[in-house]
C-alpha cells in the first residue's frame, strides 16, 4: 500500500507565473475537462496570497505569510456570440462557431464582414474550454517587503473549478497551480 504502482489521479505539478510589479496582465487558462467555461453553474476562483517573503531573499519561500494579504483575481469568461454570420456587428474577443470551429475576434468594434472566419486574418480559432485569469497592477500593494532590484517577492497562485450543483456529488477541480513571481519595477518608483 504505501509503494503504489499506478496513479489514478495524476498531477501535472505546478506553474510559475512571473511579472514586473505594476504590470496589469491577463492569461489564459484551457480546462480539457470543461467543454465550455460558459455553461451556467461553473464556478471559478482564483487567488494569490502572499508568500513569506524576507529582505533580499534569493530563494522563493515555502509558506504562506501568516496573517498575509490575499487577493481574488478576476475570472474572465468569453463571451460567446453564437453562429457566425456575415451580417452581424462583433466586438473584439466575441467567439462565434462557425462549422464545427470556435473563432475569437482579435480587434474590432461592432465589426461587420462578410469574409468568412477561416480566412479573415482577424479571427483566430479557439476554444470554449478557455478562460482568462487577470492579475491586476496592485496585487502586492501592501506586501512587505517590496521587490528589490534582484530580488523578487512571491505569493502563491491557484485556480479553482467547481463544476454545477447537481443530485449526485459537486465536483472541485484545481487545475493551476504554483507561485506568482513579482520583479522590481524602476517606473514604481517614480512619482
Amino acid at each position: 500500500m504505501t509503494e503504489p504502482t499506478l496513479d489514478l489521479v495524476s498531477d501535472g505539478g505546478a506553474i510559475l507565473w512571473s511579472m514586473v510589479s505594476g504590470e496589469a496582465l491577463e492569461f489564459p487558462i484551457t480546462l480539457d475537462f470543461v467543454p465550455d467555461v460558459t455553461v451556467t453553474g461553473y464556478e471559478y476562483e482564483a487567488v494569490v496570497v502572499e508568500g513569506l517573503n524576507v529582505a533580499l531573499q534569493e530563494e522563493p519561500p515555502t509558506q504562506q505569510k501568516p496573517v498575509g494579504e490575499s487577493v481574488l483575481l478576476t475570472v474572465r469568461l468569453p463571451v460567446y456570440a453564437g453562429v457566425w454570420s456575415g451580417t452581424s456587428p462583433y466586438n473584439t474577443e466575441d467567439v462565434v462557431s462557425h462549422g464545427s470551429v470556435y473563432y475569437k475576434l482579435l480587434s474590432g468594434s461592432a465589426r461587420v464582414s462578410a469574409i468568412d472566419p477561416s480566412v479573415d486574418p482577424l479571427w483566430e480559432v479557439t476554444t470554449m474550454s478557455k478562460l482568462y485569469v487577470q492579475f491586476p497592477t496592485n496585487i502586492l500593494a501592501d506586501w512587505v517587503p517590496q521587490p528589490q532590484a534582484g530580488y523578487p517577492v512571491y505569493g502563491f497562485f491557484e485556480l479553482r473549478v467547481t463544476e454545477p450543483n447537481n443530485t449526485i456529488f459537486r465536483r472541485t477541480w484545481k487545475p493551476v497551480r504554483g507561485l506568482v513571481e513579482i520583479q522590481f519595477s524602476p517606473t514604481d518608483q517614480v512619482v
